[in-house]
């Protein structure tokens, strides 16, 4: 069994640790990072995860996680003529225990990717067999026994099942081209299918839908587990889960054709224990097994969102991350509450109430697990409980209310004794009191929502967190049974700030610590995520980050247009430079341009990254940091692997350089032949798309060349020149890459043919050959740098 490393960074300086209680907050009156202790990571994890019990020479492959009372259950494919289907439980989403076989019903052999939704006191289980089709089996405890309930349901693999917040059941599954997706009429039945425009241009699997901030956010992978480029992207889309959805341009989000670790994906998405968090799980490829099927291994990276934009802190491989923060407060009071953390009062009419002795802060999440013990007077108030929030005193707290007899959830404000409604919504019809349910208060800095079994069910803008403590009251006649109740400083996303962000990767502005006054700019980019303005003097991001080892990184950000002109101080390590954002190094008419900041020397390990305003504004998207490599000069790379569609050579680290190479036309053609460059996350197998990496392609005809950007299935010819060649015709092509521009030459032409900035620019990537036309020769490719 894994167990949770607990690294306690001895070799920082005692001073140094007690300054990091604040963590990641600035000290007042401080504007520099020097003025706060290092980040510290206080409790960590490492991917891949090795379970207790997991199947041997298999592992964990299509990992899914169900949140439940406040533990979490973990579920995986089972392997090959094998029945029955293993789970294990935690608390912390790092300690895991095995739970054993949660189903031994004959239909279970060689389950493909079990799923497990709660509702209303049942368990149901969504597996395919052996990929033959879909079960529904029913459990009332989600360590089973799960027992069938449904014959064959067909639909293929990977059967997911979404419920919307007004109660209505979906079910996506996989299929060659795209995701479907089906009503439920309930548990059992699913309805005629359509296919989402949720594709990665071959087959697709591994859905999942998720709902955030009134947002539909669906997970899916390609294309097939044995290849390396197995990855996961995702879409998103406000109107419904069978709309069409918005693809953003961060895709795929999980990726890593590494040869130590790939082939990532099936992944399923569960909120943190601080229930502001997200995290996603997902396997990654280790081999085949002595009988064939793959071999995974269980990992789990932390999930940040912005607006539209949800991106993955990582994913991380073989070093220490922080792992889940836990709640500020957490408890089962049960029938016999501890008078350490709990205070018991009566109300007036023989009413009880039970407070935590702990208050929250002035914003925060908090959690209510509970079910009304047998039977309920139907009339009058009698049949109430309150989740109770915001307690300062017996006349001023704020509580959402369980109405037995009307079967209704309401928002209720007491101020100075007297109770005001503030609004009313009825409770999922069918709901059974006597079954476990959740109530979830999220009180934000403008607005307060409740959630009832995860379901967003009331929200009341205007309505701002207050401080206090939260507990639970019931009527006479009423008895609740109390479970799992917790309550974290955190809403609305805020932990996405504080979180410590490994790199290599990208840093959202918006999740930077702010210092000065930056200007929080809503919606404005093409994704529909926010920007951040540093507009005034002492405007400032800082960013806890944790480096995965020592090295020159290229730092970049994605500047406004408005930008050009500016100067941005970039302070790590102890060190600070102050870069112009030069506006020959952004993209024509584009709004936004990713641009190259320089190599920054960094050290393994938690520190922080800061960058302000030095003169004019600058508007930011994004930061990314990403290991750079020089290479000596001149290089001449051929490469190997005769026979592949695209055949690659160098260093996927490599920034600014020169290619040269000769192109020959031997005979007359309506094929192409190309080069690729700046290339990484390359992957070669038969059942993917084409072009299985992520870079750019310069492709040649007769009469043209063509400049491409590609990542996997997303393919833009982005520019074309005439380029004429006439059969046994040789021509000399020089490529320049400075940054976000690449130029192209013909001989000794001193003006590009071709020039083209792209605003979302791989920055870095190695060269290689593409095409299998016996018309077309390349040469070597002549490397050399960039100055």
């Amino acid at each position: 069994m894994l167990r949770m490393k607990r690294n306690w960074i001895v070799l920082l300086a005692a001073s140094v640790l007690i300054s990091a209680i604040l963590l990641i907050q600035p000290k007042l009156g401080g504007n520099k990072v020097t003025d706060r202790g290092e980040p510290v990571l206080r409790q960590t994890y490492q991917n891949p995860f090795t379970l207790d019990q997991q199947w041997e020479d298999y592992g964990i492959g299509d990992p899914y996680v169900l949140r439940y009372n406040g533990k979490y259950y973990l579920y995986c494919s089972t392997k090959d003529r094998r029945i029955g289907i293993k789970a294990w439980s935690s608390d912390d989403l790092v300690n895991w225990r095995y739970e054993g076989l949660v189903t031994e019903e004959p239909v279970s052999e060689g389950a493909y990717a079990p799923e497990v939704v709660y509702g209303n006191g049942s368990f149901y289980m969504y597996t395919s067999p052996a990929g033959k089709g879909h079960y529904v089996l029913q459990s009332d405890k989600p360590t089973g026994p799960f027992v069938k309930k449904t014959d064959n349901l067909g639909l293929t693999i990977d059967g997911s099942v979404f419920i919307d917040d007004d109660d209505q059941w979906y079910f996506t599954h996989a299929k060659f081209g795209g995701i479907m997706a089906s009503l439920m009429s309930d548990p059992y039945t699913i309805g005629e299918d359509k296919q989402l425009n949720a594709s990665l241009g071959h087959w697709t699997e591994g859905s999942m839908i998720i709902k955030r901030n009134g947002r539909y956010f669906i997970t899916y992978t390609g294309n097939h587990v044995f290849s390396k480029g197995y990855r996961v992207n995702y879409g998103v889309n406000h109107e419904s889960p069978l709309g069409t959805y918005a693809i953003p341009e961060n895709n795929p989000i999980l990726i890593s054709t590494a040869n130590d670790f790939n082939g990532l994906g099936h992944s399923a998405t569960v909120m943190g224990p601080d229930m502001d968090s997200y995290y996603i799980v997902y396997h990654n490829l280790v081999g085949r097994s002595a009988e064939g099927p793959p071999v995974r291994k269980l990992n789990m990276d932390r999930l940040v969102f912005n607006g539209d934009k949800m991106s993955v802190l990582g994913p991380t491989h073989g070093t220490p991350q922080e792992a889940p923060r836990m709640p500020e407060f957490r408890d089962v009071p049960g029938a016999a509450p501890s008078g350490e953390k709990w205070e018991a009062g009566s109300q007036a009419g023989g009413g009880e109430t039970l407070l935590t002795r702990t208050r929250t802060g002035g914003f925060y999440t908090a959690e209510y697990n509970f079910s009304f013990n047998g039977a309920v007077e139907k009339v009058g108030q009698t049949s109430s409980m309150y989740a109770i929030f915001a307690y300062e005193d017996a006349d001023n707290y704020r509580m959402a209310r369980v109405n037995g007899a009307t079967m209704e959830l309401s928002l209720i404000d007491r101020v100075n004794g007297a109770e005001s409604v503030v609004v009313t919504k009825p409770l999922p019809k069918g709901t059974d009191l006597t079954k476990l349910h959740t109530i979830r208060v999220e009180s934000g800095s403008t607005a307060t929502s409740l959630y009832w079994d995860g379901l967003h069910k009331l929200e009341q803008t205007g309505m701002a967190g207050k401080a206090g403590r939260i507990g639970y009251g019931w009527a006479k006649g009423v008895k609740p049974e109390l479970h799992y109740t917790a309550f974290s400083n955190e809403a609305n996303g805020s932990s996405d700030r504080e979180a410590i962000k490994p790199l290599p990767g990208m840093l959202e502005a918006v999740h930077g610590v702010r210092e000065g006054n930056p200007d929080i700019r809503a919606g404005i980019t093409p994704d529909g995520s926010d920007a951040v303005a540093l507009s005034n003097k002492g405007d400032g991001l800082s960013f806890p980050v944790n480096l995965r080892e020592d090295g020159s990184y290229l730092l970049s950000v994605q500047a406004a247009k408005s930008s050009a002109g500016s100067t941005v101080v970039i302070e790590t390590n102890g060190t600070t430079r102050e870069v112009k954002l030069d506006a020959s190094l952004f993209a024509g008419d584009a709004e936004w341009t990713k641009v190259p900041l320089g190599e920054f020397t960094l050290k393994q390990g938690p520190q922080w990254l800061s960058l302000r305003r030095g003169k004019g504004e600058v508007a930011l998207r994004y930061v990314e940091a990403n290991l750079a490599v020089p290479f000596k000069e001149p290089l001449i790379i051929k490469p190997n692997a005769v026979g592949l569609i695209n055949r690659f050579g160098g260093d996927s680290r490599w920034a600014d350089y020169n290619v040269s190479f000769d192109v020959t036309l031997k005979e007359t053609t309506t094929e192409e032949a190309g080069v690729l460059l700046r290339t990484t996350n390359e992957s070669d197998f038969r059942d993917q798309v084409k072009d299985a990496f992520m870079g750019y392609a310069l492709a040649f005809h007769p009469g043209s060349v063509t400049l491409r950007r590609v990542s996997y299935e997303h393919t833009v010819d982005e520019a074309t020149a005439s380029l004429r060649f006439e059969p046994g015709q040789t021509r000399r092509v020089t490529v320049k890459l400075r940054g976000a521009s690449i130029a192209l030459f013909i001989g000794d032409d001193s003006e590009p043919i071709l020039r083209w900035t792209d605003p979302n620019a791989f920055l870095l990537g190695r060269v290689g050959l593409s095409g299998v036309s016996t018309a077309w020769t390349i040469s070597p490719l002549s490397l050399t740098g960039s100055t």
